[in-house]
């Protein structure tokens, strides 16, 4: 079995290197932000549930 560092030590170096939780979770919040948009551009894009009924 490998030898995986655990999830808090992880967590915890890059809090300590990205400028605290705030900054972890600003970046979080930026990046949420950019996957909403690109999802509601997605289904924009996309036909609607009533559209070529053929009228």
């Amino acid at each position: 079995m490998t030898n995986l560092p655990k999830w808090s030590e992880v967590h915890a170096n890059i809090v300590a290197t990205s400028g605290g939780e705030e900054a972890v979770a600003e970046a979080r919040r930026r990046n949420q932000a950019y996957i909403d948009g690109y999802r509601l551009a997605e289904r924009r894009k996309s036909p609607g549930p009533f559209t070529n009924r053929g009228r």
